[in-house]
């Protein structure tokens, strides 16, 4: 298991025209039709918020995917689409247009500031003489919560997801099953938009071990 803590970064114009990348902001590149879903309290194209790629390698169910998120209206709910051959986000209608709202113009980046792995943690864990196991879990366990902090004390909250990288709940495990792979988190008061998750909430998106469905969440306080 590992963390995977990210910051968010304007993107230059050249890594803005990287279209098929990981990103916040600006405009959606479809893999295959598009699908842009439709908030059903304005009939409107709900706003896109960004998109994120799993690679068949890193767990895309075969192949390579693109999980691609969008914020209905303030209501709180919020629609994913996959893609290729993936599906929508259970009772939302979509409509085939390339382009519609976005919820940030410029394009931001997802940068992986810092990647803790659970396992080499506990090797670099001193030994302490006469120990037993349960003592030393503990420890270890009070070790990683230290890792999750920022340098202010604060719990870092945003993550990009990947092969056994661990969410870091705000108010438990809800994991939507079993082999579901976390895409990315996102803490809603370092967002470089606005978004409703609740009051000072955290949003988490996974991927379905086939690939073919994403679910999107947030928790908050």
């Amino acid at each position: 298991m590992r963390y995977r803590f990210t910051s968010y970064h304007p993107a230059s114009d050249a890594e803005a025209a990287v279209e098929d990348g990981t990103r916040l902001g600006g405009r959606p590149h479809w893999l295959a039709d598009p699908q842009w879903p439709v908030d059903p309290y304005e009939d409107e194209l709900a706003a896109f918020m960004g998109q994120f790629r799993v690679s068949a390698a890193d767990g895309g169910g075969g192949g390579d995917r693109m999980v691609y998120l969008f914020a209905i209206g303030f209501s709180g709910e919020h629609a994913t689409v996959v893609q290729p051959d993936g599906r929508v986000t259970e009772s939302f209608e979509t409509r085939a247009t390339a382009t519609g709202p976005t919820e940030l113009d410029r394009v931001h980046l997802l940068r992986v500031e810092e990647e803790v792995d659970f396992s080499r943690v506990e090797r670099e864990l001193e030994p302490v003489e006469d120990e037993d196991a349960e003592d030393r879990e503990w420890r270890l366990a009070e070790l990683l919560g230290e890792r999750r902090k920022d340098a202010t004390g604060g719990i870092r909250m945003n993550q990009l997801g990947g092969p056994d990288v661990a969410p870091v709940w705000l108010q438990g495990d809800g994991r939507p099953g079993e082999g579901w792979q976390l895409v990315a988190q996102f803490d809603s008061r370092q967002l470089p938009f606005e978004v409703n998750f609740g009051g000072d909430g955290v949003g988490y998106l996974f991927l379905s071990p086939d690939g073919g469905s994403a679910e999107f969440f947030f928790q908050s306080c």
